[in-house]
């Protein structure tokens, strides 16, 4: 056996063993893409004109990214925890477009994500919420946008779908906590049931659990987006007739 194979096959095995059950790819677990997605550089299924985004906001979004990486990195925990460039460009390119008013982020962790949203949201108005199960998160934004972080502890499930009840509408919702199917799976439902019709899910770590499959069952298009060593997936909420919100 090749080593390019056996790789692959190693990282396979590590996939099956941890990684549909607790939420963790190949990638994340090597740290890099060995071969498996080495030849993807592109969007997978999705067409950048159905979001209309602004080129110069892109590349302000990898400006932002950077400044942010390095003040944030590592800060909390290991810098694979960290959203990777093409999820944060796209993050900051659509709120600029789309101008939120409400946006739920799950899973903090060094704050690269929530800082380059609330770059954003500085700009265009609009709240975040932050949802973790760690503490030590709870201040990784200090600056003067609207950024609410919520602890969930306890029954995770009931605490956070009550949370959410009671900050209603939601325009954007991005995914980057437990990356295994149960939790995935109930994140996505919670999700297209809070969302406004013109709402949008972006979840980081597709690739790290199938829970990705039933976006397909549950909003009107679904995409997945190769970034640097993992993929996002991007979701239109399907208009429901007679849905005002």
């Amino acid at each position: 056996m090749t080593p390019k194979r056996f790789s692959i096959l190693w990282q396979r095995i590590k996939y099956l063993a941890s990684g549909n059950f607790h939420g963790v790819s190949g990638n994340w677990l090597s740290k890099n893409s060995t071969g498996i997605y080495s030849s993807i550089d592109i969007f997978v299924d999705f067409d950048p004109a159905n979001f209309d985004l602004d080129s110069k906001d892109l590349v302000r979004g990898k400006e932002v990214f950077k400044k942010v990486s390095k003040l944030k990195s590592g800060l909390n925990f290991g810098s694979n925890f960290d959203c990777e460039e093409g999820l944060a460009c796209f993050l900051y390119a659509y709120i600029l477009k789309s101008r939120p008013l409400i946006v739920i982020e799950t899973g903090v962790a060094n704050g690269i994500t929530t800082n380059v949203i609330m770059k954003a949201l500085e700009n265009t108005g609009g709240s975040l919420h932050s949802f973790d199960v760690e503490s030590k998160s709870h201040n990784v934004y200090q600056g003067l946008g609207s950024w609410t972080f919520h602890l969930l502890s306890g029954n995770l499930r009931g605490e956070f779908r009550k949370a959410v009840a009671q900050i209603g509408r939601v325009d954007l919702w991005i995914h980057d906590s437990n990356h295994g199917y149960s939790w995935q799976s109930y994140e996505y439902g919670l999700a297209q049931e809070s969302l406004s019709t013109t709402g949008l899910l972006v979840s980081d770590d597709i690739d790290a659990s199938t829970a990705w499959g039933l976006s397909k069952e549950l909003f009107a298009e679904s995409y997945a987006i190769f970034d640097k060593r993992k993929f996002f997936g991007v979701a239109k909420l399907a208009k429901k007739e007679g849905q005002l919100r």
